[in-house]
């Protein structure tokens, strides 16, 4: 009988101890699972975190709130009619939906009163690059182009292949000009390199000159009539006149351009870095790189800019003005505009 109780005891000890080393075993189990599984959900989160930096243009759809600058309103992609929104000077296409309907409201709103309080002729063109939605104000309006057009006329002889170590000899001067080339001696080369980072970065005038003597504008008149920009160049004038719409085509050519090669990249890089950055790039240079070219006429009171905005959807701003130049005052209406745009331009619902 003792025995038989002890042999139970036994048993009944040996079952406990192991019942006790088979929950530690499913706890070790279970922490090494969580620790695995851990692991393996940081992996796959950095490497969704990698995905998304190799594509900026990724939009995330998943969260149920954005934060706008106006406050923190929930994430509902929802549809514009454009056929009911009225009291608006400005024109608008291509919206089809918001991610805050209220926001867009309040934007145009906010747009429109800058228009409305404007005390000078203006006119205005944008274009979101990934959607086609566009804004457009007073486009048919035409002004003195002053250096806006610089660019886009660099940017076709980019595209024609011209070579870059090409001796250019100074054979004008533009009158009143005061920058680098023009205080070059009649005959002094430069490479066409240097001309062109003159006429980009510093806005030479006499660099810019040197470039349609010695390379012509047929080209460039050419590219203008393919891209549907009503606008050219002649013997007797490298400044011409146009629309704030038939800039915004040269401007969105050269974005393109910019994607799509090294020397439109190069191009685009020298937009970044100009004497003359008080505008749009003023505004917005901060939060993203800005490509932009300025123009000016202190004689017709002509105050413009052009701009490629690479916002995580990029768009093209110009804006043409008629106010005396580069003074705060005359800064102000582009900041305004350039401002408001950008957020109108993050709450364009792109999946």
């Amino acid at each position: 009988m003792k025995f038989r109780f002890m042999c139970f005891f036994l048993v009944f000890l040996m079952s406990i101890t192991l019942f006790g080393c088979d929950k530690k075993q499913d706890d070790n189990k279970s922490q090494n699972t969580s620790v695995s599984s851990e692991t393996e959900t940081a992996a796959r989160n950095n490497k969704k975190t990698s995905a998304a930096k190799k594509n900026k243009k990724t939009k995330t759809t998943t969260s149920t709130t954005t934060t706008t600058t106006t406050g923190t309103r929930e994430f509902n992609p929802t549809s514009v009619d454009l056929n009911n929104l009225s009291g608006y000077s400005f024109k608008m296409q291509g919206f089809e939906k918001v991610t805050s309907i209220q926001d867009f409201y309040d934007y145009l709103d906010e747009l429109q009163n800058v228009i409305s309080n404007a005390d000078f002729n203006m006119s205005f063109s944008y274009e979101n690059m990934d959607t086609g939605a566009s804004i457009s104000y007073n486009d048919t309006s035409r002004f003195a182009t002053c250096s806006t057009i610089k660019t886009p006329f660099v940017a076709s002889l980019l595209k024609s292949s011209i070579d870059l170590n090409e001796k250019v000899t100074k054979t004008v001067n533009w009158s009143g000009d005061n920058g680098f080339a023009a205080q070059a001696k009649m005959g002094t080369e430069f490479t066409a390199r240097q001309l062109i980072k003159y006429t980009i970065q510093r806005s030479d005038n006499t660099a810019y000159y040197n470039l349609v003597k010695h390379f012509g504008y047929k080209q460039f008149n050419s590219d203008l009539y393919s891209m549907g920009a009503n606008y050219s160049l002649g013997d007797s004038w490298i400044f011409t006149y146009c629309t704030s719409a038939d800039m915004l085509k040269c401007y969105k050519e050269i974005y393109k351009y910019g994607e799509q090669t090294d020397r439109g990249e190069w191009l685009t890089t020298l937009m970044t870095d100009t004497d003359v950055n008080r505008q749009i790039g003023k505004a917005l240079d901060h939060k993203y790189k800005v490509s932009q070219k300025y123009g000016s006429d202190w004689t017709e009171k002509q105050y413009h800019d052009c701009a490629i905005v690479y916002a995580d959807s990029p768009f093209v701003l110009c804006i043409f003005t008629n106010q005396y130049p580069e003074t705060d005052q005359s800064d102000k209406v582009f900041k305004e505009i350039a401002n408001i745009i950008d957020r109108i331009n993050n709450v364009i619902y792109i999946k």
